[in-house]
Parts: structure tokens; sequence; C-alpha cells
């Protein structure tokens, strides 16, 4: 296993463990980051999302892009 894919798996493992409101805590908090990860390291959350509960999830990428994740997950 790489680096990379170790870390990926870690990531995603983690944020599994994370109950709804704490996983969109963490997504929000991505919200003001310019680093180069950032974009990998929400997809890895809006996938963990997706999973748990698709309906919200596609009316939230079907939605406004002002309205935030959480009117749509919590």
């Amino acid at each position: 296993m790489t680096t990379n894919t170790a870390a990926t798996a870690k990531l995603t493992e983690l944020f599994a463990k994370l109950d709804m409101a704490q996983l969109i805590e963490a997504f929000e908090a991505t919200d003001s980051r310019n680093d180069a990860e950032v974009p990998t390291v929400r997809g890895w959350m809006m996938d963990e999302m997706e999973r748990r509960n698709p309906e919200s999830f596609e009316a939230w990428m079907n939605g406004e892009a002002t309205i935030p994740a959480r009117k749509y997950f919590l």
C-alpha cells in the first residue's frame, strides 16, 4: 500500500467514525482553507455524506450554492 493510499484509507475511516454533525463541522472548517489538499479532503467528506444520506446529498448538490450543507443534512 502506498503512502497516499494509506493516508486516504485512514482519513476515510476517520470520517466514517464521525457523526453527521461532526462531519459537517469538519467540512465547514475547510471553507476558509486554501491548501492544495483541501479539494481532495472535501471530496472524501462529501463521499461519506453521500454514502450516509444520498437523498440529502442530491438535494444539496442540486440546491443553491449559498445554502450550507447543514441545512440539508442536520
